[in-house]
C-alpha cells in the first residue's frame, strides 16, 4: 500500500544536499567582505575599493527585487531546474568578475550574479514545500535558516585561508565560482535523481482527493495577510541588519573593548539567533496558537531590551547580553516570516509569496545600512537605538495585523 505525503518519510538526501547548496550560495555573498582589505591596500585596484560600498548595496538592492520573481519562476520551471541554474550563473559572474579592473564592469557582474542567486531561496522553498508534510514545514525550514549562517562562517573560513596563503583577489573570485560550480552540479545530479523517484511513487499513488484530505485543510483567511507578513518582515530585518552593523562599534564606544575583542565578542550574536530561530520553528509546528506565541511577545520583548540597551553603559557583558537576547528574540518571527509561513499559503502559490516576503525582508536590510546608518551617524547611539526600538513595535503592529488575518483550525497551520 502507497504512503500519503503525510505518512511518508522525509527525503533525507534531497534535504541535506539543498542546505548544502544552499550554503555554497554564500561563495558569492562573503567574496566582497574578503576583496575589500585586499583592495583597499593595493594600489591597483584603488577605484574599485572607493565604489564597493555602492557596488554593495547596489547589488543588495538587485537581490531584494530579484526574490520577488524567484517564486513565480520557481513555480513555473520548477525549483530544482531554477536552484542549479541560480548556482551555476552566480559562478559564471564571480568567474567573469575575476577579470573585471574597472568598477563598472565589476558592477555589472555583481547586479547579474547577485540577481541570479536571489532565485535560490525561493526555489528551496518551493522545493522543500513539496516534499515535505506540513506538519512538519515549520521544523524543516527552521533548520534551513541555519544553512547561512553555516555557509557564511564556512565561506568566510575558506576564503581568508586562500588570502592567508597569499591569494590575490581574482584568487578569491576564482575560489568563490568553483565552489559555486561544484555546488551547482552536486545539486543538478541529487536533484534530478530525486525527482525521477518521485515521479515513480506519484504514478503509482492514491487520487489526488486522498492525499488532499491527508494533508488537512489549507489556513481559512478573511483577507490576505501578506502585506502585513511582508511589512514585518521587512521592519524585523532593519533592526536586525541595524543590530549586527552597531553592535561592535557600540562595544568600542561604550565599553572601551578593543576592536579585536568587540569582533570576537559579537561572533556570539549569529549563534543566538540561531537558537532562536530553531526554537521557533519547533514550536511553530505544534499549533497556530504556538505560532502566535513566538511572532508577536518576541518582537515587544526586543524592542525592550532595546530601550534598556540605550541606557545601559560601561557593562561589556551586560550589553552584549542585550544585544545577544535581542538578536534571538527577533530571529524567531522572522524565520517563520522569510521561511514556513508564506509557504504554509498552499503548495502552489507558496512559493511566490515566500519570494516577495522575503524580498521585502532584503529590502528592509539596504534601507537600514542607509536610512538606519546615517541616523546613527548624525545622532547618539542612545537615540539611534530607540528608533530601532520603535521599528520593532512597528514590526509587532504588523504581526498582530498577520495573525488577525489568519485562522487555522488544524496543529501546524499558521
Amino acid at each position: 500500500m502507497t504512503s500519503t505525503a503525510a505518512d511518508r518519510p522525509l527525503p533525507f538526501v534531497t534535504l541535506l544536499v539543498l542546505f548544502v547548496g544552499y550554503a555554497c550560495s554564500y561563495f558569492h555573498r562573503a567574496d566582497l567582505p574578503t576583496l575589500a582589505p585586499l583592495w583597499l591596500t593595493s594600489g591597483d585596484h584603488q577605484a574599485l575599493a572607493a565604489a564597493l560600498p555602492d557596488i554593495a548595496a547596489l547589488g543588495m538592492f538587485v537581490y531584494g527585487l530579484g526574490k520577488f520573481a524567484g517564486g513565480l519562476l520557481a513555480r513555473r520551471f520548477g525549483g530544482r531546474r531554477l536552484f542549479v541554474l541560480a548556482l551555476t550563473a552566480a559562478s559564471i559572474a564571480e568567474f567573469a568578475a575575476a577579470g573585471c579592473l574597472t568598477p563598472g564592469s565589476f558592477a555589472a557582474c555583481r547586479v547579474f550574479g547577485m540577481a541570479c542567486l536571489a532565485l535560490a531561496w525561493p526555489s528551496l522553498g518551493h522545493v522543500v514545500s513539496s516534499v515535505t508534510p506540513r506538519r512538519r514545514l515549520a521544523t524543516v525550514m527552521a533548520l534551513f535558516a541555519q544553512s547561512y549562517l553555516l555557509g557564511d562562517a564556512a565561506v568566510r573560513a575558506l576564503l581568508a585561508h586562500v588570502v592567508a596563503g597569499g591569494g590575490t583577489g581574482p584568487d578569491v573570485l576564482r575560489t568563490s565560482g568553483t565552489g559555486l560550480a561544484i555546488a551547482a552540479a552536486g545539486l543538478a545530479i541529487v536533484l534530478l535523481a530525486s525527482h525521477r523517484r518521485e515521479r515513480t511513487r506519484t504514478a503509482i499513488a492514491p487520487p489526488a482527493a486522498t492525499v488532499a484530505a491527508a494533508a488537512g485543510p489549507r489556513p481559512r483567511t478573511r483577507r490576505t495577510p501578506l502585506l502585513w507578513l511582508a511589512a514585518m518582515n521587512a521592519a524585523l530585518a532593519m533592526a536586525r541588519e541595524s543590530i549586527s552593523f552597531w553592535a561592535p562599534l557600540l562595544l568600542v564606544e561604550w565599553c572601551a573593548l578593543g576592536a579585536d575583542e568587540a569582533v570576537r565578542a559579537t561572533a556570539l550574536l549569529p549563534l543566538a539567533s540561531s537558537v532562536g530561530a530553531l526554537g521557533a520553528g519547533l514550536f511553530a509546528d505544534r499549533s497556530h496558537r504556538a505560532t502566535t506565541l513566538v511572532m508577536v511577545p518576541p518582537i515587544v520583548i526586543a524592542a525592550g531590551l532595546l530601550a534598556t540597551l540605550a541606557f545601559a553603559h560601561g557593562s561589556a557583558p551586560l550589553v552584549l547580553l542585550l544585544f545577544a537576547g535581542t538578536c534571538a528574540t527577533t530571529a524567531m518571527p522572522q524565520s517563520l516570516a522569510s521561511g514556513v509561513l508564506p509557504l504554509r499559503a498552499g503548495h502552489g502559490s507558496g512559493a511566490a509569496r515566500l519570494g516577495f516576503v522575503d524580498g521585502m525582508g532584503t529590502l528592509g536590510s539596504v534601507f537600514a545600512t542607509g536610512g538606519l546608518a546615517r541616523l546613527r551617524a548624525h545622532g547618539d547611539s542612545a537615540t539611534a537605538l530607540l528608533a530601532v526600538a520603535g521599528v520593532l513595535l512597528l514590526a509587532a503592529i504588523a504581526a498582530v495585523g498577520f495573525v488577525r488575518c489568519v485562522r487555522s483550525p488544524e496543529p501546524g497551520a499558521g
